[in-house]
């Protein structure tokens, strides 16, 4: 007997025909991929990097960026956001655990996880720069790092800063009538490079 591979809601309510949540849609989501009971040992440079590149194509043909990764050694904390309103979430993690455990079975002989995840829908008010934070400082508050800062398994796909500017609402004009203020602070030194494995 198969077991479902996440928490499925149905896209509408029998009695009333409301349409409920599809997945569908440039939705923001806080993921965790558990390892599964293979013995598999996921913050790895054997397994982190062509997990990587597999999780980067995943994104890159279904439309997700991934706003932060951090591979710990039992379980994948993602954030991802879909690009436009065809991002299908559930085919995006589909495919990426389809891959990523057809690479593991032939190289460990074993897949890398578990048949459930955890999976949550960003509300508008989490900010994508305290909720990658978070993510980011994971290693330290599980004491596989001083710092999370200094953890080599994490990173982003995408420039945070820019990101986050992009879907906030457009700056006011200058009251002079100058060009818009752009806020934000700048981006820490020493925070996960963008594009590949952290410094």
């Amino acid at each position: 007997m198969s077991m479902p591979t996440g928490i499925r809601l149905r896209s509408a309510d029998a009695a009333t025909g409301v349409v409920r949540f599809d997945y569908r849609g440039m939705h923001r989501y806080l993921i965790t991929l558990p390892a599964g009971k293979g013995g598999a040992v996921l913050n790895r440079p054997e397994t982190v990097v062509p997990v990587l590149d597999l999780l980067r194509e995943a994104g890159w043909k279904e439309g997700f960026d991934v706003y932060a990764y951090c591979f710990l050694p039992a379980r994948l904390v993602l954030m991802v956001r879909g690009k436009d309103k065809r991002s299908d979430m559930k085919r995006f993690l589909a495919i990426f655990r389809e891959s990523s455990n057809a690479f593991a079975e032939a190289t460990f002989g074993h897949g890398l996880w578990a048949r459930k995840y955890l999976e949550r829908v960003l509300r508008k008010g989490e900010q994508d720069r305290d909720v990658a934070r978070s993510v980011f400082d994971l290693p330290r508050r599980e004491g596989v790092a001083a710092r999370g800062e200094e953890y080599q398994y994490q990173g982003s796909f995408v420039d945070l800063q820019a990101a986050s500017s992009r879907h906030a609402r457009p700056p006011k004009p200058s009251p002079r009538g100058g060009p818009p203020r752009q806020g934000g602070p700048p981006r820490r030194r020493g925070s996960p490079r963008q594009g590949g494995l952290p410094r």
